[in-house]
């Protein structure tokens, strides 16, 4: 292999164990020591490519939103279907990407992470994945409320349900251990999927009963 080849393959293994690393614990408790030993490289190697842990979670980012354009995709609904379908599915794909072995959306890990812990790389987290994943839930929230519904109160409900599926994933060990419940077992996934879905359909009938005047969301500054 040429010194050009060589360089190129240890810049291409450390990207693909950060990214295992980043995903799975986040960029504060990351370390490099661990991305260099699942990369087999060193943390010359990491200075010389990526400069610093810092650029090195950017580029992770950076690829994540390339890669990760026709899983977003998948979350956006047919719109033939109808609004209950629309949301049943959202909620599906996303808990898949969070939870899944095959992990088809990682960006949506990394934006996980973020909401918890954000970084410098926060803006870029937004603009490219949250923000995108945001206004399609959004969309199917406001077509289940109505027309008369106060833009206030989509954005409560469609906050609502997103962090009923990131709290799967942040506390997956609380529910572990009070529970005795796998949130990675496929069963587990559709169960839990199922779940949120009726509870916040539920919710959203409920308001959406209680006719325009009752259809207002909090008071934001």
């Amino acid at each position: 292999m040429s010194r050009v080849h060589e360089e190129v393959d240890t810049a291409q293994r450390l990207l693909a164990a950060a990214s295992e690393v980043f995903a799975e614990v986040g960029y504060e408790a990351a370390t490099l020591r661990e991305i260099c030993r699942r990369g087999r490289a060193n943390i010359a190697g990491v200075n010389y490519h990526f400069r610093d842990k810092e650029q090195l979670y950017t580029a992770v980012l950076d690829q994540a939103v390339r890669t990760a354009g026709e899983g977003l995709a998948l979350l956006a609904p047919d719109p033939l279907d109808p609004p209950e379908e629309k949301l049943r599915g959202f909620i599906q794909m996303f808990l898949h990407g969070l939870l899944g072995d095959d992990r088809p959306v990682q960006l949506l890990r990394l934006v996980a992470h973020e909401m918890i812990a954000p970084t410098a790389a926060l803006d870029l987290v937004v603009e490219k994945a949250a923000r995108p994943v945001n206004e399609v839930l959004r969309g199917i929230v406001a077509e289940l409320l109505g027309a008369a519904a106060d833009p206030g109160l989509v954005v409560d409900c469609t906050d609502s349900i997103l962090s009923q599926c990131s709290s799967y994933y942040h506390c997956e060990a609380i529910i572990r251990r009070l529970h005795q419940m796998n949130v990675h077992q496929p069963a587990t996934i559709e169960h839990l999927a199922e779940h949120v879905f009726h509870f916040s359909l539920g919710g959203i009938r409920l308001l959406a009963a209680r006719g325009p005047h009752s259809l207002q969301g909090s008071i934001r500054s």
